[in-house]
């Protein structure tokens, strides 16, 4: 009987063994936890690239409309000749905004950076604490590759022209130094721009880990001053002709 109940446990442990062996076989010993927040990130980004398509659809219309107008000036009347001269006119506006020769306004986010608090770990390098220039451009390039539609460092209107360099324990933007905080504004899809910089891959997460101080904040109201610089084309001049590749 003794003999025969040890089989029997044999044949159990044998049976849940090879079970066990099969499930560990079937997952292959990876298990991926998401955590609600990242999921909650990954909802905000799909969000936002649906807005984006949106914004594309609008300006295949706007640009449909443009083509529209360009093709009644051809024609003969003052109607026509009023609407070209206006369309000309929305054009030259909208490259204001864009060049950042006007003040503009509109929701967004508003980060600020500074130097990190905590305590240095032994044999450390105390610039890991410190804001750099690379750091504010890392931001900069995040939000517009999220769409940013203007950005301000301290003031400073960045545009194609800004130059942004360390200076000490200051830093240079378009020939003016500004020390630490740094705040950056930025007009366009906020949420989108929040969630690029605070995902477990962005950016901002990497200074806060490193132990910069870094914060963002959603504005329904941002104004962004025009550049405070003219600049002056001394060597580029419009290219007169065809254009050959």
């Amino acid at each position: 009987m003794r003999k025969r109940m040890i089989w029997v446990a044999f044949i159990v442990c044998t049976i849940i063994g090879i079970g066990l062996a099969c499930q560990m076989k079937i997952s292959d010993g990876q298990r991926l936890y998401v955590s609600p927040k990242t999921i909650e990130d990954y909802k905000i980004t799909i969000n936002s690239e649906k807005e984006e398509i949106k914004k594309l659809q609008a300006m295949v219309e706007e640009t449909e409309e443009k083509l529209t107008n360009y093709q009644m000036a051809e024609q003969p009347g003052e109607q026509s000749q009023e609407a070209f001269e206006q369309s000309l006119s929305d054009e030259v506006e909208k490259y204001k905004i864009a060049s950042g020769k006007v003040q503009v306004k509109g929701a967004g986010v508003e980060v600020v950076v500074d130097d990190g608090t905590r305590e240095l770990y032994l044999g450390e390098d105390v610039n890991n604490l410190l804001v750099h220039d690379m750091d504010i451009v890392m931001i900069i390039n995040e939000l517009n590759r999220c769409g940013a539609e203007a950005v301000s460092v301290n003031g400073q209107r960045i545009t194609a022209n800004t130059a942004i360099s360390c200076s000490g324990y200051t830093v240079r933007i378009n020939g003016e130094v500004y020390a630490r905080p740094f705040k950056i504004r930025a007009i366009g899809d906020g949420k989108r721009m929040a969630a690029a910089l605070v995902d477990p891959d962005g950016y901002g997460t990497s200074l806060k880990n490193w132990g910069v101080q870094f914060e963002v904040r959603l504005k329904d109201d941002i104004t962004i001053d025009a550049v405070s610089k003219n600049y002056i084309y001394r060597y580029m001049n419009k290219l007169q002709g065809e254009v050959k590749n």
